[in-house]
């Protein structure tokens, strides 16, 4: 009779261990990052989102397991007065029952009942309640949507973005977040080589392989393209009419662009490209792709033109006298440092090089130097010291 008694106690007492064990809730996916957020993609009133911000497999190494989703969206954003992090919305599930791994999408999560189905086999429905825990004040939201009218997007800030998984009893089970800087991306801004097509003859670039540079905001996301066109004045009345027209950068006229991702500075390239001529004029335009809440927007900057120039040709500005190599190299170390080297009573006046180029004792050719030249003209590459032998 003792023996029975004992076997009965220990039932529930392993019963209860059983229940004692931690549940482990696995969250796998990735928060989505814009550049730019437009209002239109939230509902302040319903907590709903048109656009996708975060997509994650929830699974949990014990089924059922009854579990509850919470969605935090915060904000930092000096430009329209917020200084400390306000929550901008946080919406929470009710408690649902996970029989299988569920795909959750923002999207599905909102103050108005929704249904998914979980990846079991058949699926099974999964009902998501939303209740709006916290929103931004009417103060705030004031000042935001000012902004919108102004700008039609999220004002720039810092922007937190949390997903957590809880249980019935609030214990934290599974979070992931992030933090991102938004900034309205700025115009891009062509530096070298060339300008305007009326100063083409002040804009002579000595190599075939030129250093394209610009400057435009880095974003996250987003991406560079550049296209380079040969102007010819007898069949185009401006640039923009010749860059539309056949191109040399890329080669490909199917193609209007030439990748070169998110950078601010590109070589013109050996291959995948048209050959850049002697004494011809060519244009060129940088295009940026931004990654939106609305979908990806194209940002354009103006267009340069410049001329490559022609060995043995006349020059018109002041230097028109001298040796292409010595105007290339005037541009690279500067006039007061070339007129102390070949001015007037120096060491090098008269001087007219040879043809015979070495750069570190080795036989180049002049198209070698001028691309050396080059590089010194676009920071690339920075003199120490010149010393004449």
């Amino acid at each position: 009779m003792l023996t029975k008694i004992k076997i009965i106690l220990l039932i529930p007492v392993i019963f209860s261990l059983n229940i004692l064990k931690s549940q482990s809730i696995s969250l796998s996916g990735e928060i989505f990052e814009y550049a730019t957020y437009y209002i239109s993609s939230f509902d302040f009133g319903t907590g709903a989102t048109s656009v996708q911000i975060f997509r994650y497999e929830l699974s949990s190494d014990q089924y059922p397991a009854s579990i509850k989703v919470r969605f935090n969206a915060s904000m930092v954003s000096p430009a329209i007065g917020i200084y400390n992090e306000e929550t901008i919305i946080s919406i929470e599930t009710e408690p649902f029952e996970l029989l299988a791994p569920i795909i959750l999408d923002n999207r599905d999560l909102s103050s108005e009942t929704s249904t998914i189905f979980d990846l079991d086999t058949p699926p099974n429905p999964v009902n998501l309640n939303g209740n709006i825990i916290e929103i931004l004040n009417p103060t705030q939201t004031d000042a935001i949507m000012q902004s919108v009218l102004t700008i039609g997007q999220i004002a720039d800030g810092e922007y937190t973005f949390e997903v957590v998984i809880l249980s019935e009893n609030d214990q934290l089970l599974a979070s992931d977040s992030r933090t991102f800087l938004v900034q309205s991306p700025a115009s891009i801004t062509l530096e070298s080589p060339g300008g305007a097509l009326s100063d083409t003859l002040d804009n002579i670039v000595y190599s075939t392989f030129p250093i394209f540079q610009w400057f435009s905001q880095s974003c996250n996301g987003c991406n560079s393209f550049i296209r380079v066109a040969k102007f010819n004045p007898e069949i185009h009345s401006s640039v923009e009419e010749a860059i539309e027209d056949q191109r040399v950068l890329p080669f490909d006229q199917s193609e209007e662009w030439y990748f070169i991702d998110n950078v601010n500075s590109f070589q013109y390239p050996p291959s995948d490209a048209y050959p850049l001529e002697e004494g011809n004029i060519y244009c060129w335009q940088i295009m940026k792709t931004i990654p939106t809440t609305s979908g990806p927007e194209q940002m354009f900057s103006s267009i340069n033109s410049f001329m490559i120039n022609q060995s043995g040709g006349a020059n018109t500005n002041t230097n028109s006298a001298m040796n292409t190599l010595l105007i290339a190299l005037e541009q690279a170390i500067g006039q007061d440092q070339f007129n102390a080297l070949f001015g007037s009573g120096n060491d090098l006046e008269d001087f007219i090089p040879t043809g015979q180029i070495e750069i570190n004792g080795v036989s180049v050719d002049e198209s070698s130097l001028n691309y050396l030249l080059n590089q010194i003209n676009s920071d690339a590459y920075q003199i120490q010291s010149i010393v004449v032998e």
